[in-house]
């Protein structure tokens, strides 16, 4: 381990090593470091921050607005105006360029803040275990070697290694991917990817569900966060296209301008007879009158209201132009769910022994359906779910398991989260090999369930009967498997 003058902490060591191996590279140990220590590592190693590279930006963004294409035309009629002694078009003038740049330059400074939009994913304060105690700290003052202790709701300070516990990790700010993942201590990988290693957890993330204690070994600038923020700075501006329209424009408006005027001197002094010093005051006017003062700040106005809409849904706009490039894109590639979906699912229609039935028809009734298997049906994926629809915060949870609970409260055959959780006695995680969860429940004075959900292809051939409507349990028949097989591959299309 060792350090950056300044800097957050710089750890050379593999958080994919063996675990006894990376708790000696930190100097740490299941039971976290000491407070006295903390404090030492943190003058060493630096605040657990993201931060600017370089120095201060804004007076070449400043400079920049003041000597854009158009704003350089508009100083050239400006001082040909007031040479020529029309002194209000001159200040006039001046005034929308200051106006505009202004305006433009807070515009842009808005909208460059990538890095603070990335800080706001890291949460203020951070349980952890010093000097043998759990306790809460400011995010701030993570150091490595500091064992955290994560819970179900938690944001993750720093990027850590798992050392016991499993949890279920929202990775979306970093992957983008809407179904969290479980990450486990004993779920050890090797030359994987930091980002698919199923024992690491980072910095940004949100823990789902579970608990789990956890090792920091990356803070600051060198967690992965850090490094999307570092890339962020690193970026090289290139004109967009709305930019490089603007300066044909500019130079098409300055040669036709210039032509103009130019093309008015002989004819004002040969063919209207007029002074040579009238003739190029006229000529000057019709320069600076073909100059369009107001298109300039036409442009940043429009690109500054797409800016506040794009910042409105959730997205990092790092310039005013970006808008305007954006909507130039002809195709975009995406297999993201909430990339262009409201990452939000409703149940709309379900299948029991009965048929199909529209749930809005179904869920209109007064208490729980006459169809039984309908609402044992609704029953098992209450229990077997982890969302919660009565937090003070709103509903908290996978959006697939938001919408089954949701449907088995419209339909009366919910079960509250406290009873849910009090019934629970295991709980086996979805996983994409075997793409099921199954829970073990006790429910009232109806003894232990197994209750499961999960892929069809996964779960029918699991099954040996089937509910009726009227509640009766039967075989399942071959035919019925054909059926269900059938009416899965019709939701499916």
């Amino acid at each position: 381990m060792n350090a950056e003058a300044g800097g957050a902490a710089v750890v050379e060591l593999d958080p994919e090593e063996r675990l006894d191996l990376l708790l000696r590279d930190l100097r740490s140990t299941r039971e976290g470091l000491s407070s006295r220590e903390a404090a030492r590592r943190l003058v060493r190693y630096g605040a657990h921050e993201l931060r600017r590279r370089g120095g201060r930006r804004w007076p070449g963004e400043l400079a920049r607005q003041v000597t854009h294409p158009l704003a350089l035309l508009l100083w050239v009629a400006a001082l040909l105006a007031w040479w020529a002694g029309i002194v209000a078009v001159a200040v006039a003038i001046v005034v929308v360029i200051v106006v505009n740049a202004a305006f433009a330059f807070v515009q842009e400074m808005q909208a460059e803040r990538a890095v603070e939009t990335l800080a706001a994913y890291l949460p203020a304060h951070a349980t952890v275990v010093r000097d043998g105690h759990v306790q809460q700290v400011e995010a701030v003052t993570l150091v490595p070697g500091d064992v955290l202790v994560i819970e179900e709701g938690d944001r993750i300070s720093a990027d850590a290694r798992l050392i016991e516990g499993g949890i279920e990790v929202d990775l979306s700010p970093l992957t983008g991917e809407a179904m969290p993942a479980y990450r486990a201590a004993d779920r050890v990988d090797v030359h994987v990817p930091l980002l698919s290693a199923r024992d690491l957890v980072f910095s940004g993330t949100t823990c789902t569900e579970g608990e789990a204690r956890a090792v920091v070994f990356a803070t600051g600038m060198h967690t992965e966060l850090g490094r999307i923020a570092a890339l962020s700075e690193r970026v090289e501006r290139e004109i967009s296209p709305l930019e490089a329209q603007v300066r044909r424009v500019a130079w098409l408006i300055a040669v036709i301008a210039v032509v103009m005027g130019v093309a008015f001197l002989p004819l004002a002094m040969f063919a209207a007879k007029l002074p040579f010093h009238d003739a190029v005051v006229f000529a000057v006017g019709l320069l600076v009158g073909n100059v369009p003062e107001g298109l300039l700040p036409v442009i940043t106005l429009a690109l500054a209201l797409g800016v506040r809409e794009l910042v409105r849904r959730g997205a990092v706009v790092k310039r005013l132009s970006a808008v305007e490039t954006l909507g130039s894109t002809d195709v975009i590639c995406t297999d993201k769910t909430g990339t262009l979906t409201e990452n939000r699912m409703q149940v709309t229609a379900v299948w029991t022994a009965a048929g199909q039935q529209g749930l809005a028809d179904t869920a209109t009734t007064e208490g729980p359906p006459e169809d039984e298997a309908l609402c044992a049906l609704a029953t098992v994926v209450a229990w077997c779910n982890n969302a919660q629809l009565d937090t003070p915060g709103g509903p908290v949870g996978d959006p697939t398991e938001l919408a089954l609970l949701t449907a088995a409260a419209d339909l009366g055959c919910g079960v509250g989260t406290d009873e849910r959780d009090a019934g629970r006695r295991r709980q086996s995680h979805f996983d994409p090999v075997r793409k099921l969860m199954s829970t073990i429940d006790q429910r009232d004075d109806d003894g232990l369930w197994i209750d499961v959900k999960g892929a069809p292809e996964a779960l029918l051939p699991l099954c040996t009967t089937i509910r009726q409507v009227d509640g009766t349990i039967g075989p399942l028949t071959e035919q019925q498997r054909l059926t269900i097989a059938g009416q899965v591959d019709t939701f499916a299309r």
